[in-house]
């Protein structure tokens, strides 16, 4: 359950991998847990196949082998090693040691990806069966509270799993209803407010809840924060007592599509009360944290679709609420 934010590197390349990661969150990069542990596999790979020396001053060989399409992996998973390689040698040239970098030109990635909506019906049965949640093997007597509003946060105000489990108590006023997200996705900061019964929902939550100094508004155990992966695997688990299936590529929906689905119902009812869907827009977006609009315009497919297939419009119908533009 803990959460780390600086990784561990082997002595024999921490100094270069820890210049490298200042150098990138000087820029304004966040360089999490999760990419610098991308750069200690480069690193492990440069430090163990290079045969120059210094063993720094990167060969067009070892570069390409890294950047090389391995098994079955994904087209993102490849676009992600490949933009490292490239990155860090231009840092090193930056440094004044000559390495070959990277064309500019990566890997493409597929950009068709569709989110799951979860229903309103799925929504209310995951919940009921985070509420059914008893303490886990620790005896955490936190368990049985902090799922159920942790979910219920995720879906009710579109938060990412990051945003909600970095979330102090002095970030969380229970008076007005207000979260005070700090250094989002992008840097972004931002207020969100939550809905009245939802407000009501983590007053309760908070009453309950046992903290012995931990600052945290959802606190694991010796003052540490709940992972992303301990949250993940839990939702698999309520997926799978709620019986929802595989999807068409293999997948089960994430956890993160309880945000998109937020997005998507937020839409929904932002039309239902009359309001132009693209004048929503930047409501929206500023409400999720998104850097530019162009990213929540995707939700007005998604929106539309949800109208046909679940709210069952008629194409026309649908067509009448989503003009094409």
């Amino acid at each position: 359950m803990k959460k780390y934010d600086t990784f561990n590197f082997p002595k024999t390349y921490r100094d270069i991998a820890m210049e490298y990661v200042e150098y990138k969150q000087s820029l304004g990069f966040k360089y999490s847990y999760s990419e610098q542990a991308e750069v200690n596999r480069m690193l492990n790979f440069i430090y163990s196949n290079s045969k120059s020396d210094p063993i720094l001053t990167l060969q067009p060989e070892l570069v390409n082998a890294y950047a090389s399409k391995r098994g079955n992996e994904s087209a993102r998973t490849l676009h992600i090693r490949q933009s490292h390689i490239r990155q860090f040698a231009l840092f090193l040239n930056l440094r004044g040691i000559p390495a070959y970098v990277y064309q500019k030109e990566l890997v493409k990635t597929t950009e068709d990806f569709i989110p799951y909506i979860f229903t309103k019906d799925e929504i209310s049965r995951i919940l009921r069966k985070a509420d059914a949640i008893g303490p886990n093997k620790n005896k955490f007597v936190n368990t049985p509270y902090i799922y159920p509003a942790v979910f219920r946060m995720l879906y009710g105000c579109g938060l990412r799993v990051s945003e909600a489990l970095a979330l102090k108590c002095e970030h969380v006023d229970l008076d007005n209803g207000v979260l005070v997200i700090m250094n989002g996705k992008n840097n972004v900061s931002r207020l969100v407010p939550v809905s009245e019964s939802l407000r009501q929902y983590l007053s309760m939550y908070d009453s309950k809840v046992e903290r012995a100094g931990n600052p945290y508004f959802f606190p694991a155990l010796h003052n540490e924060r709940y992972s992303p992966t301990t949250i993940r695997n839990q939702f698999r688990r309520l997926e799978d007592k709620i019986g929802i299936s595989q999807l068409s590529n293999g997948k089960y929906p994430r956890v993160h599509d309880l945000r998109h689905t937020f997005s998507v119902h937020a839409l929904e009812q932002m039309i239902h009360k009359g309001m132009d869907p693209y004048c929503s827009l930047p409501i929206l977006s500023t409400y999720l944290g998104h850097k530019s609009i162009e990213s929540t315009e995707k939700y007005l497919r998604l929106t539309k679709q949800y109208f046909i297939d679940i709210l069952q419009f008629s194409h026309e119908d649908a067509d009448k609420i989503f003009p094409e533009v």
